[in-house]
């Protein structure tokens, strides 16, 4: 691997020591004087530092999951595999898009499902939960929400490729996390319903288009055929990092999956990227798509966020089922809404990922 540039190793030995610093400082009145260029350093520093490494590595602090005896919280880590289409590292590297790299939505929604899992002021919203993962693209999302206490997550992609490296993640992690030998490994990820245990936690990597109900058939059931989890409809969260990018993916499709999987008790977080649409504002259009699904969109305050993760262009929303029908209300008339059309040109992935970056 080659080694960073001494300016680079410099910035981040900085980063580091300011981040540990922050860490060991419980004096709140203190990490509140956090300066802008400070923030704008970490930002920086978490951003690109592995931007383009071929193993991404996660660093995170795991919860007790269902089958677990104790609580191991000691950080662990594992990594993921990125591929970029300009390097062809593996066949049909042309046809991974976006899917196939670390975006800083992920990074986002991974610390704030963390965050939430330790926080102690309230119950880990993801112990014992089953979760569909939208768009999981290299599994890290996936990988995360089975460390913090999932019993069962669902990692989908709608690109074959991208799930076959998305299963190539979660078994490496596997072993990484297991410290199992490469040489001694015994589950065939070639099999396209093959699952994988993840201290506790069962892990489904598979192709699932939006909406296409398929997902659902896939649901744990009891003895007499009844799905597992409290809420007899569908699936307890779902999680989706960046895939609010209507110049790649209609908006509509990830609504229509969102509708589908929720049920009335089902809470969906997304990070969304802030970026410029000429056609519309993805933002104001994700919502109105949603109310005519009885969706509700919320934005999660900033300060809610991992403090050590800052990105002033990033943010979470969760998405519930509103508790009245709002098809009877006059200000929801679909009638009154008008559609948009969606951008048909072609779309250069290699070049996205460069300008996205």
């Amino acid at each position: 691997m080659q080694e960073p540039h001494p300016i680079a190793s410099a910035f981040f030995a900085s980063h580091d020591k300011t981040i540990e610093s922050r860490r060991l400082d419980n004096n709140s009145s203190a990490q509140q004087r956090t300066s802008f260029v400070s923030n704008i350093r970490n930002s920086i520093g978490w951003r690109t530092r592995f931007a383009s490494a071929t193993m991404h590595p996660v660093q995170i602090a795991p919860v007790e999951c269902r089958t677990l005896e104790s609580d191991n919280s000691s950080p662990v880590k594992f990594h993921v595999r990125q591929v970029f289409p300009e390097h062809n590292q593996i066949k049909q590297a042309s046809n991974l898009g976006t899917g196939a790299t670390v975006w800083p939505g992920s990074i986002i929604l991974l610390r704030y499902l963390e965050k939430l899992a330790h926080d102690p002021q309230q119950q880990n919203v993801l112990l014992g939960k089953v979760i569909a993962d939208l768009g999981s693209g290299t599994a890290i999302t996936s990988l995360a929400s089975a460390l913090l206490g999932a019993r069962l997550v669902f990692c989908t992609d709608g690109c074959d490729p991208v799930v076959d490296l998305a299963r190539q993640n979660i078994h490496s992690a596997n072993l990484e996390l297991t410290n199992t030998d490469e040489s001694l490994k015994g589950t065939s990820i070639e099999k396209e319903d093959c699952q994988f245990d993840v201290r506790g936690c069962k892990i489904i990597a598979k192709r699932y288009l939006w909406g296409d109900n398929t997902l659902l058939q896939e649901l744990p059931n009891d003895n007499e055929g009844n799905p597992m989890n409290t809420d007899t409809t569908q699936i307890d969260i779902i999680i989706s990092a960046d895939c609010i990018v209507p110049k790649l993916y209609p908006i509509k499709p990830l609504i229509d999956a969102i509708d589908e999987l929720s049920g009335n008790e089902t809470i969906t977080y997304l990070s969304y990227e802030q970026r410029y649409y000429i056609e519309y504002n993805p933002s104001e259009e994700f919502r109105r798509l949603a109310r005519l699904r009885n969706l509700k969109v919320e934005v999660v305050p900033s300060c809610e966020l991992n403090e050590f993760y800052p990105a002033n262009d990033i943010e979470i929303w969760k998405v519930s089922r509103y508790k009245i029908n709002l098809e009877e209300e006059d200000q929801f008339d679909t009638e009154q809404k008008t559609k948009v059309s969606i951008s048909q040109e072609k779309n250069n992935h290699e070049a996205l990922l460069w300008r996205m970056r």
